[in-house]
């Protein structure tokens, strides 16, 4: 036994001084560092990097001599790296070996880095590993099995185990290179160190990748307006000045998504030039060749009193936030020969940066990345079905996570919480996912965008590639607590296709019977159908007709469509918005479940492959025939095949899927007044693109449509003659659609003001405006709806899109926090809903803008649509989908608000309560006693006892309560809601005491008043009521004959008639009666004479004296003596009668009448006999006495007093004042 040991030892000397000869018998070059030696050298044909294997030592000791070498401890970057290593040094000299590999968490517990600084991405882990002992924070690659860790993987041990020997594994190379990442929004980097002086020469170059060549990106600029350098739309342009406009730019471009070294080079007064890669890329003149020193003087600076000579980078200067860059940037050098600063962002982590003399620099927002554009930070790992916890963050950090999902993969379920944590009540967004297959997502290049609502998140992927899947959390907010979640089911293998019956194309299969019934098992209520497909496909339709009863038909990818399980959430196949039509945007799986035996599931975009066909019931269908449909990849994918359409005539039915482009063409002739393409009919998602004699791309056109469904359509006057090139494509998917393209007649727009409605899917065309018009639309939901989308796109211009409504919004009471029952464990939230008012902007570019409501309420939409810029040709359309489960939104009346008490019912009110003993008085006692809900206590009691008696009457009392300020506060009081501002409309509707101007008080113009308004207009208000003058007529009550009469107060004749309603103030009415009834009779009688001279003389020259006076002595009851009729008449010019004329009420005058109107008297009537009472009556007005002074009248606008005297007689008398003499008028 002693002997065996004896060779053991012999045998490890021997490997020993044959470890110390390797050096010189490798047939890499011997090298030394310290104790350790290398080993053994290879090249990665992959990636050209020069490995060595180094001798058995620790793992710290392994990575210092790697240092020493110029390398690092290797980095390993995937799958084929590992296997590599593993096959290069595990068994070099047929010797199994351990190798120690660059990566650690040595600094923090489970946070793991390798040893050049490269983000922790990859990893090979071995069964159980890496282990929670904090003693074992070193990874290497097991040479051999290591109890369950098989050879290849990995496992963590201690710095320096003693029972197993590791070597270390060198990677040559400068080690990580990180870069800073910008969004565009708002990161940029920022140093207040102060900067050399640059003199009269300075050199800016920096390297940038941007993904985005468009638009203003500025790479740094000096302070305030000062030198910089930037891009603008891909040309490479010098900060000279305040004016863009006149800076330098490059005469060559920039491309995206590469990294490029961008430089100037300026010496002031004399020249400059731009350098692309090295490559001379323009030079400029003297006259632009200036370097300003960035204290322009901004108003955002000189108003604020900032020095604004700060050094940014990622954005312009101090003098505007905007222009920020967007991209990575790294190698920032501003230089001249004496003086240089130099930005190489080496840190790889932390919020500071410095430069190669430690100037200091704040990053703001910026990420550290690696050139390729990966994140620097900790990559965590997720497994299926189980939850990560405790995740925290704050804005601007990238939270990395990732997934490995397996092979034969079809459902994935992904969810992101906050535990312990209210913040999901709030609807705001606090992060948002970016997910990425195969690569490290951004902001700008992602797979899926995911966004929180009510703080969670909830996505589900059928049939999702396999590999790993990238998420990044990007924090908008602070986040604490946060909780990932992630699960898949993998799909069981189909059944062999000896079982299955094989589908040919457009081969019917007939007489299909499926025997159903819930006791049936599983197994007897569904056949399987297989299709091999050997080609690619644009579509690929499994149709089912004729027969009884009722088939549902299933098509999946890789294995049978499983209805009965339906990926373990619901117990029939689950219908999206394309069910029905049995399309699937992710071309797995497509499912039908309609009424009967028609039933169609259509897959696009079908590469070769086994796909599997369901047919299946729940009760029993007999009979039914199945068959499938292969459409064949369209010939008019290329612009060289695009197929000509003949002018008004459909052509279709066409289909189409994501990355597959159509082309068609139209020959335009000249006169034509409008071209119009319309896409019609069919389902789906497609957009269109014109351009004239050259076929346009998604990014390349003239003409766009890009409404949502399928029924887009472009038209446009006056085309140009030639031949117009249309691509249909679209990012989904679509089907059944038909094309047109015609000639019509011009189309204008008028619009007058009046809103339009806007109906379901229809579209309204060829809208223009002017700059600053706005455009008013409007539509109505007849009942709640699932979403409700309006959007508007083609023709040129800026616009933005308004709408106002009412949306379905959920109330969570206090008690939603999750209840659990003791024995269900279910969760029972707490749940009210409720319609509530949005106004919603558009958000997109140009004439593309949208708007998007989830859950619109039933009602009106009130839609108006503003040109920023002039708009012409652009298209607005409205689509919504009707909800099954929302109640209607039942408008209820709005009762506005009304002030029930006046300042006279305040009065009461505290005259009520107060006057303790009822006597209609309020003594000091019960003044200070007072019970009543208003303020009595503020008001001034001497100042209410106006008679100073010591007692308040109700009148002191209602001149109080309603002076204009109470008034105003108690009608206030009663119409705000909280203090809250009052319609200028309500309160103007109110019956008040005082007069007040509401318009006025409105200062700010919002027509509404603010209690702040109240309370200035109560400080200036005038009180215009006196409770002691009832009628407000301005007399005092007790000295106002008539009180309650606005337009009387005085009785002079004290007939009871007020003296403005008296026709004779100072006359006893009684005497006027009379008087104006003797001159009635008298005027009658007149009029009687007249009419009977008339008559008389109509008829004979003949005078009847006794009728003549008969008639005035039955009138006048006089008695005249009879007189005999002589035969002899009375010669006509001789005899004549006077009358008095009452034509004229203002100047009256006898007047003699006309020879043809003259009566005819005998000859023996004595002319000169009178008519006593006719005489007093007919000259009264002749004789009439002019008014006795006492007499009042009326006081007229000159200032004059007049007066009709007689009454009704028409004669008129004035006076300056009381003391002067009638004048007659």
């Amino acid at each position: 036994m002693n002997g065996s040991y004896r060779s053991k030892a012999y045998f490890i000397i021997g490997l020993f001084l044959i470890s110390l000869l390797a050096p010189i018998t490798s047939n890499a070059s011997a090298e030394e560092s310290g104790e350790i030696t290398i080993l053994y050298t290879a090249v990665n044909p992959e990636n050209n990097n020069t490995y060595h294997l180094l001798s058995a030592a620790s793992w710290e000791d392994s990575a210092s001599a790697a240092r020493g070498l110029d390398g690092f401890l290797t980095t390993i970057d995937d799958l084929n790296e590992n296997q590599w290593i593993f096959d290069t040094f595990a068994n070099y000299d047929e010797q199994a070996r351990h190798l120690w590999t660059g990566l650690t968490d040595y600094d923090e517990e489970g946070v793991y880095k390798w040893h050049d600084g490269t983000p922790f991405y990859y990893r090979n882990w071995g069964e159980d590993q890496p282990s929670s002992s904090e003693q074992e924070d070193y990874v290497h690659i097991a040479g051999t099995n290591i109890g369950n860790i098989m050879p290849g993987t990995w496992n963590d041990l201690s710095n320096n185990p003693e029972l197993v020997p590791v070597y270390g594994v060198v990677e040559i190379g400068p080690g990580a290179d990180y870069a800073l990442r910008f969004d565009g929004i708002d990161d940029y980097v920022i140093s207040d160190e102060e900067m050399p002086d640059w003199g009269n020469h300075i050199e800016i170059e920096a390297s940038i990748n941007m993904p985005d060549t468009s638009g203003i990106s500025f790479i740094t600029m000096m302070g305030d307006y000062g030198w910089g350098l930037y891009i603008n739309n891909g040309y490479v342009a010098y900060s000279n000045e305040y004016s863009m406009s006149n800076n330098p730019k490059s005469n060559m471009t920039i491309t995206a998504d590469n990294w490029t070294n961008v430089k100037v080079v300026v010496e002031e007064n004399s020249s400059g030039e731009f350098f692309i890669d090295g490559v001379p890329a323009g030079t400029f003149s003297s006259d632009q060749a200036m370097i300003p020193e960035g204290d322009f003087g901004s108003n955002s600076c000189f108003q604020d009193g900032l020095e604004c000579d700060e050094l940014y980078m990622g954005r312009m200067g101090a003098g505007c936030d905007c222009n920020y860059f967007m991209g990575m940037m790294d190698d920032l050098i501003i230089s001249n020969s004496g003086n240089e600063s130099s930005w190489q962002f080496e840190e790889g982590e932390g919020t500071t940066t410095v430069d190669n003399s430690s100037r200091n620099a704040d990053i703001s927002g910026a990420s550290w990345v690696m050139p390729d554009g990966s994140i620097v930070t900790q990559a965590i790992q997720l497994f299926k079905g189980e939850d990560v916890f405790d995740i925290t963050g704050m804005p601007g950090d990238q939270l990395l996570f990732f997934a490995e999902i397996e092979e034969m993969t079809k459902s994935v379920w992904f969810n992101a919480y906050n535990e312990f944590s209210e913040f999901w009540m709030d609807e705001d967004a606090n992060y948002e996912i970016y997910v990425g297959h195969e690569y490290i997502p951004n902001s700008w290049n992602y797979d899926v965008l995911l966004e929180t609502e009510w703080g969670f998140v909830f996505d589900e992927w059928q049939w999702p590639e396999a590999g790993t899947w990238w998420f990044v959390i990007v924090p908008l907010q602070e986040i604490t607590s946060l909780s990932l979640y992630i699960d898949w089911d993998v799909a069981d293998p189909p059944p062999p296709l000896e079982e299955m019956t094989e589908l040919f194309n457009a081969i019917p299969v007939t007489d299909q019977t499926i025997t159903g019934g819930r006791q049936k098992p599983l197994e007897e209520k569904i056949l399987y159908y297989y299709v091999d497909v050997t080609e690619n496909l644009s579509s690929l339709s499994i149709k089912t007709y004729g027969g009884s009863g009722n088939v549902d038909l299933g098509i999946s990818w890789g294995t049978v469509p499983d209805p009965f399980d339906n990926f373990g959430f619901w117990a029939e196949p689950f219908e999206d918005e394309f069910s029905m039509d049995g399309t699937d945007m992710s071309g797995k799986v497509a499912w039908d479940g309609g009424q009967g035996n028609d039933q169609v599931v259509t897959l696009y975009d079908v590469e070769p492959g086994i796909y599997y066909v369901a047919a299946y019931t729940y009760q029993n269908t007999k009979e039914f025939t199945i068959v499938s449909q292969f459409t064949y990849q369209p010939e008019n994918v290329e612009p060289e095949d695009a197929i000509e359409l003949t002018p008004g005539i459909e052509y279709g039915p066409l289909s189409g899927y994501d990355g597959l482009l159509q082309y068609f063409k139209v020959n335009v002739p000249v006169g034509t007044e409008r071209l119009e393409v319309d896409l019609a009919k069919g389902f789906g998602e497609a957009s269109l693109f014109m351009k004239i004699e050259q076929a346009p791309t998604t990014s390349d056109f003239t003409y766009l449509s890009s409404s949502p469904g399928a029924g887009d359509k472009i038209g446009f006057n006056d085309p140009t003659p030639g031949m117009w090139y249309i691509l249909l494509e679209t990012e989904q998917v679509f089907g059944s659609v038909m094309i047109t393209a015609s000639f019509e007649d011009r189309y204008v727009w008028s619009y007058d003001g009046t809103p339009i409605e806007m109906f379901n899917g229809e579209e309204i065309i060829g809208i223009e405006a002017p700059e600053g018009e706005e455009l008013f639309f409007f539509l109505n939901l007849e009942k709640p709806g699932e979403y409700l989308e309006i959007s508007t796109y083609g023709g040129s211009g800026d616009l933005s899109i308004t709408a106002e409504g009412k949306q379905f919004s959920f109330g969570f009471d206090d008690d939603f926090f999750f209840e659990f029952e003791e024995d269900m464990g279910r969760q029972r939230p707490s749940l009210d809903a409720n319609y509530e008012d949005v106004v919603i902007d558009s958000f997109g570019d140009g004439t593309y803008q949208s708007i998007f409501i989830d859950l619109p309420a039933n009602g009106r939409f009130d839609i108006s649509v503003k040109a920023i810029s002039e708009i012409s040709d652009v298209n607005i359309v409205a689509n919504w989908v009707y909800s099954d489960f929302l109640e209607p939104n039942v408008e209820e009346p709005i009762v506005e608000p009304k002030a029930d008490d006046s300042c006279r019912d305040v009065a009461e009110q505290i005259m009520k309560i107060t006057d303790s003993n009822s006597d209609g008085l309020i003594d000091p006692d019960e003044f200070t006693n007072s019970k009543s809900d208003y303020d009595v206590e503020s008001y001034d009691y001497s100042v209410m006892d106006r008679n100073s008696d010591g007692d308040i009457e109700f009148t002191e009392l209602l001149q109080e309560t309603c002076n204009c300020e109470s008034e105003l506060w108690i009608v206030f009081d009663q119409l705000s809601n909280e203090n809250e501002p009052v319609s200028i409309e309500l309160l103007s509707s109110q019956i008040y005491e005082n007069r007040y101007n509401f318009l006025g008080m409105d200062t700010n113009s919002d027509q509404r008043i603010s209690e702040t308004e109240i309370e200035v207009m109560a400080l200036i208000c005038e009180t215009t009521f006196d409770a002691f003058d009832g009628d407000g007529d301005g007399v005092p009550d007790d000295e106002d004959d008539f009180p309650n009469d606005p337009d009387e107060s005085k009785d002079s004749d004290g007939d009871g008639v007020g003296d403005n309603a008296d026709i004779a103030p100072s006359v006893a009415n009684d005497l006027v009666y009379s008087i104006g009834a003797m001159v009635f009779i008298g005027l009658l009688a007149l009029l009687v004479v007249f009419a009977r001279g008339n008559r008389n003389n109509l008829n004979s020259n003949d005078w009847e004296n006794d009728k003549n006076f008969d008639i005035t002595e039955t009138m006048l009851g006089m008695q005249e003596p009879e007189t005999t009729q002589h035969s002899n008449l009375i010669d006509d010019t001789n005899a004549t009668v006077y009358q008095s004329s009452f034509e004229s009420m203002e100047e009256p005058k006898v007047n003699i009448q006309p020879a043809s109107q003259e009566i005819s008297m005998p000859s023996n009537v004595n002319q000169k006999i009178e008519m006593s009472a006719f005489e007093d009556l007919l000259n009264s007005e002749v004789n009439i006495q002019a008014p006795s002074q006492q007499i009042m009248g009326m006081i007229g606008m000159d200032g004059k007093e007049s007066i009709e005297y007689p009454i009704n007689s028409g004669v008129k008398w004035t006076r300056n004042n009381p003391s002067e003499d009638w004048k007659r008028s």
